[in-house]
């Protein structure tokens, strides 16, 4: 898990910025199955023995609405 401290961390901040914002943005911008089922700041999941850690993120240009990304850490 310490590997992937950072990755959490920024979960954390990114969840905490995205639970401020009011109901309307939030029926609005985040898909129902992760506002029922999946808020949360991050992830971890394990395929074929690796780990993955995905961290919610606010929508952007590409992602018109809140989503999971995978986080890679810098080499």
């Amino acid at each position: 898990m310490d590997f992937f401290e950072e990755g959490m961390a920024l979960g954390r901040g990114n969840f905490a910025r995205l639970d401020q914002r009011g109901q309307k943005w939030k029926h609005r911008n985040i898909p129902i199955f992760i506002r029922e089922q999946l808020w949360i700041p991050y992830y971890i999941t394990e395929v074929a023995g690796e780990q993955c850690l995905y961290i919610i993120k606010a929508p952007d240009i590409r992602h018109p609405k809140v989503y999971f990304a995978r986080w890679l850490p810098d080499a």
